[in-house]
């Protein structure tokens, strides 16, 4: 495949090419919880679009087609790490800057303690806060920001759009402008429409399910190099269930994976594997996450 340019930030703060590199698979890291990562070109090419523009990247896709995974491939070829933020019903844009453990100072108050008095010694910094304030590149994951209350992404475009904030809650405030360059990386499972001045600033991506080519490779990777004749028919048999008609949620990415290793586990062979009719596969509550659907593939 041929290889892309990765957007490199460089100590002096200007963003330049590297020497060519390829996005198609990115070996795990240390702290990567995810493992190797294969992109489609497209998606290359689109996270280095949102790395020359320094602008975020919002990525959607169907659950489990490694939309979150992409942050730590990222950070493994920019060589930094990432700064995670996992988004709630209950969020605000706050959140992802810094926290103010207001209870543990009223508790602290009400028993006289001298600390009370400072805001600052309750101030805990989040990861964009956290991104803001390092002096070195990092990726700033944002997951699933459509979980957030509508005002939350519009809250945000401010610090977005400039890569500082300030903290009015201590004396005296503080304020904090970044003087690295770091990438911002949201996800979004497209349950609701995000604000349209939000996705004004934003590059898109949608991560499309992979072929049968990719998926295979991708099986390879992960689940301790089986023999590529049972990769490939795994994969057969998975593309077969997934086009099941009537299903409420199609297995992705993550639900094959964990399969293939399962079967690994219990020693199916490839004979047995291709045989079986769909509603018979083995550890089929694997990949079938819902009553209903696994009523659909058992009936056949």
């Amino acid at each position: 495949m041929k290889p892309f340019d990765i957007i490199r930030p460089s100590s002096g703060g200007v963003v330049k090419p590297a020497e060519p590199i390829t996005l198609e698979v990115t070996r795990a890291r240390g702290d990567d919880p995810f493992g190797p990562y294969v992109l489609s070109p497209q998606l290359a090419t689109t996270v280095n679009v949102a790395l020359a523009l320094e602008q975020p990247l919002l990525v959607t896709g169907e659950p489990g087609c490694g939309k979150t995974a992409l942050a730590w491939a990222v950070a493994a070829q920019l060589g930094t790490r990432v700064l995670e933020f996992h988004t709630k019903s209950t969020s605000v844009a706050r959140d992802l800057l810094y926290q103010v453990d207001s209870l543990r100072r009223f508790h602290d108050a009400s028993t006289g303690d001298p600390r009370a008095k400072d805001a600052g010694t309750y101030l805990a910094y989040r990861a964009l806060g956290e991104a803001i304030r390092s002096s070195t590149t990092t990726v700033v994951l944002i997951d699933e920001i459509d979980k957030a209350p509508r005002d939350f992404p519009n809250d945000l475009l401010n610090e977005l759009d400039r890569m500082a904030f300030d903290v009015p809650d201590v004396e005296p405030p503080l304020s904090f402008r970044a003087t690295a360059k770091h990438f911002v990386l949201i996800t979004s499972n497209s349950e609701r429409r995000l604000p349209m001045p939000f996705l004004r600033r934003c590059v898109y991506a949608h991560v499309e399910f992979p072929d049968a080519e990719t998926l295979a490779k991708i099986v390879e990777l992960h689940c301790g190099a089986p023999s590529q004749s049972f990769a490939a028919l795994a994969v057969r048999r998975f593309l077969e269930l997934r086009a099941t008609d009537g299903l409420v949620k199609a297995p992705a990415t993550g639900e094959l994976i964990a399969w293939v290793r399962v079967l690994q586990r219990i020693g199916i062979d490839e004979a047995r594997l291709a045989a079986l009719p769909l509603g018979e596969l083995p550890a089929l509550e694997t990949l079938v996450k819902m009553l209903d659907d696994l009523r659909t593939v058992r009936a056949g």
